[in-house]
């Protein structure tokens, strides 16, 4: 009953940061197995959301440490998120603006990705990635900043803008 409400927006997470669809169903599994093994630990059940995403965030980080693994871009995982009928050069330039987001320091990236991608507030991303409330704000003002920086087109800026509305 609580994880219903959270699957679409965790599996958006997990397929965003995993940088593919079958890294990102295992990381999805992993964070449903280790939210299983350790439910009984949950003090709060009202920070249930944040407790997944936490579970997810730290896997991923996990798994990145182990096999310093930077996959590239996936062809595939694009077209899952974005709808084929646009126009292509719309498609292109959301790859870019993508790859412009994952080249950015992971904890950057993952703010920008929990924001806007899985519709998370500052205060739940604050307990992902724990800190403080105003270092979320910086960093998703930072992020937004560097990602504008490495845009090269109009276009490209214009659909980070709509996309990601700054």
């Amino acid at each position: 009953m609580l994880y219903e409400p959270i699957h679409l927006q965790l599996a958006r997470f997990c397929r965003t940061i995993a940088g593919n669809v079958e890294d990102a169903e295992d990381l999805v599994n992993d964070t449903i197995v280790n939210t299983i093994e350790s439910f009984d630990r949950i003090k709060d059940k009202s920070a249930f959301k944040s407790y997944v995403f936490s579970i997810a965030s730290n896997l991923n980080r996990k798994k990145f440490r182990r096999s310093k693994f930077n996959a590239d871009f996936n062809e595939n995982e694009i077209n899952q998120i974005v709808d084929l009928s646009q126009n292509p050069e719309y498609v292109t330039d959301f790859k870019i603006i993508y790859n412009q987001i994952l080249s950015l320091p992971p904890k950057t990236s993952e703010t920008l990705i929990l924001f806007h991608i899985s519709d998370l507030s500052l205060e739940e991303i604050q307990q992902i990635q724990g800190g403080s409330l105003s270092g979320v704000k910086l960093r998703l003002k930072r992020g937004r900043e560097k990602l504008i920086l490495h845009l090269k087109t109009p276009m490209q800026l214009k659909l980070a803008i709509l996309f990601f509305n700054f």
